[in-house]
């Protein structure tokens, strides 16, 4: 073997059937593989007494094509996610789905750095070191429509808002339709937007069929444009005092 050649990895017929066999199973594995949707899956999580009548209930009608790219990633089985409230549990199963959808860790990494640099600079500076361009869609000057714009205080939470969701964006890696018990009970899923650790960026709570749109907005890139997305509440980590959320400062407390 030459000085620059890598030594072969490939799991041996053992390492087939005793460690990669008994972690996941071959439609797990399927999962893992890339889709045209990007990562995303339909998580059911409550298995209780009664719940799968209400499982076929809610699903009823939903084109799993359209939501997660098919039904292959409807992840509905007790044996491998009766996880209740510890959702993210699947994500020690299929990791696959936390790496950065279509680009390099180091672009994943560059992006959101430009995201928050631009956040800190409005936080440090106000509307003076805010984006130009942002700054005159908000205001209406760019649509040539000023009267119609944000002004004063109104346009500063405006450029807020709008830089927060930049920086949440950037550090999105995957969603996921969640099916838990409240889901099954109230008729809404959960969204869940989520970083590559595997920690909720945003989340609403939505009808299946806005669920089910979810995969072409992720397609097309306009998911972050969606009341889905805006309207979404800040998981813990990201929230004014979490350990993603310190710049998150009183300028877009209400954000």
């Amino acid at each position: 073997m030459g000085s620059n050649q890598l030594p072969d990895i490939s799991p041996s017929a053992t390492d087939i059937s005793e460690i990669l066999k008994p972690w996941r199973t071959s439609s797990q594995r399927e999962v893992a593989d890339y889709n045209t949707m990007g990562p995303a899956i339909w998580l059911r999580t409550c298995y209780t007494i009664g719940s799968d009548e209400k499982h076929e209930a809610l699903i009823n009608g939903v084109d799993m094509d359209n939501a997660v790219d098919g039904d292959h990633r409807l992840l509905n089985d007790p044996t491998h996610y009766d996880y209740g409230a510890d959702w993210q549990r699947v994500f020690e199963v299929l990791p696959e789905l936390l790496e950065p959808n279509d680009q390099s860790w180091e672009s994943y990494e560059e992006n959101h750095h430009t995201e928050f640099e631009a956040l800190r600079a409005y936080a440090e500076g106000g509307i003076a070191r805010a984006d130009q361009r942002l700054v005159d869609n908000l205001t209406g000057v760019s649509q040539g429509m000023p009267q119609f714009g944000f002004q004063g205080a109104e346009l500063e939470n405006q450029v807020a808002k709008a830089l927060q969701s930049s920086v949440h964006k950037a550090c999105v890696v995957a969603w996921v339709v969640l099916e838990d018990e409240e889901a099954l009970e109230s008729g809404k899923v959960a969204l869940m937007f989520v970083d590559a650790l595997g920690r909720v960026v945003r989340s609403i709570r939505v009808e299946v069929g806005e669920a089910e749109r979810m995969g072409g907005f992720w397609a097309d890139g306009s998911w972050d444009e969606i009341h889905e997305w805006e309207d979404g509440e800040s998981g813990p980590e990201y929230r004014l005092g979490g350990s993603c959320g310190g710049l998150l400062l009183e300028s877009i407390r209400g954000a």
